[in-house]
């Protein structure tokens, strides 16, 4: 039988959405007599856990506001919640938190930290991931006890749908010997959209096709008109044009859009893994045999730079209309 702990990550005051769809994604894999029991730290909002659908427990740890750093008190939390709940595995979505998280966890426990595996991966106790640019599906089986999986993203068929709703438990957390440890890690505030790109609905992306950091600002201006967020390639992200938490890709993040506009991406194959679950693509690039327009449901050949300010302007009048 297995214990699964997912970690609910909190963002302003909510559960972050894809952490909401990796416990879902949990509950669809249960077995008989396996467990689920979620974990949140920190402050959230009422009502905050009511996204959650299933059974299970979810514990939420209450803190002060000790001087050390926030994520070195999570993963000693985290890790003796662990070992006291007698969990087999720890799930958590493949945010920058959980990157961080994860691997300091797996030293901790100790457990073999699985990253970028399929969703089948839980049940059948291995890590079945691509490697090699997406041409083979390798499959790993952990050494240790205790497994962490990384998880992205992911478009559903069809929504979780559960009549049962986990138990809710509140507990304050004692900080014990770190209680008057010194900071560790600074905290270091980002500046650029609030939304996680990895939540985004929308994303506007581009890459070095567009040919300089300043033309970034009629991305900015599409994505301000549609409500959406701002991303970019390797290659983008490399030139110092964007931050790297805009960055998409194997080496960045995965996202599952409902809509994703490439502009000048030629499609490479790692930056193509990170949009494996965008539901509409469209692809604005001057080369017809670029490799990103094998995957875009819609394809515009011409020059971004050109083509950007007219679809702008075009979108802008549809939406002046209504």
């Amino acid at each position: 039988m297995a214990h699964y702990l997912v970690f609910l990550e909190p963002r302003n005051g909510l559960v972050a959405g894809v952490s909401a769809d990796v416990w879902h994604r949990v509950q669809e894999q249960l077995s008989s007599g396996d467990r689920i029991t979620g974990f949140v730290a920190g402050a959230i909002s009422p009502g905050a856990l009511d996204v959650l659908q299933g059974s299970g427990t979810v514990y939420h740890a209450l803190s002060g506001s000790p001087a050390v750093s926030p994520g070195t008190v999570l993963c000693r939390m985290l890790s003796e919640f662990v070992r006291k709940e007698g969990c087999t595995a720890v799930v958590m979505a493949a945010t920058t938190a959980g990157k961080m998280l994860a691997p300091a966890l797996a030293a901790a426990l100790p457990a073999s930290l699985l990253a970028g595996c399929t969703s089948g991966s839980l049940p059948e106790k291995v890590c079945r991931r691509y490697i090699h640019s997406g041409s083979v599906l390798a499959a790993y089986r952990p050494e240790a006890a205790i497994r962490i999986f990384l998880q992205g993203r992911e478009h559903r068929s069809s929504p979780f749908r559960s009549m049962e709703r986990p138990r809710y438990v509140v507990f304050q957390e004692s900080l014990g010997p770190l209680q008057d440890a010194e900071p560790l890690i600074r905290t270091i505030s980002a500046s650029g959209s609030p939304e996680d790109i990895s939540e985004a609905g929308i994303i506007v992306a581009g890459g070095r096709g567009m040919g300089d950091a300043s033309r970034f600002s009629m991305l900015e201006e599409l994505a301000n008109l549609l409500g959406a967020c701002v991303g970019a390639s390797r290659s983008a992200v490399d030139e110092g044009w964007r931050p790297h938490s805009e960055q998409i890709g194997q080496t960045g993040k995965s996202v599952a859009p409902e809509l994703y506009i490439a502009c000048g991406i030629s499609g490479a194959v790692q930056h193509l893994a990170g949009l494996a679950s965008a539901r509409t693509i469209v692809a604005i690039n001057s080369d017809p045999y670029a490799p990103v327009f094998d995957v875009a449901d819609y394809g515009i050949v011409g020059d971004v730079r050109e083509v950007l300010p007219r679809l702008t302007d075009a979108i802008r009048d549809v939406l002046r209309k209504k």
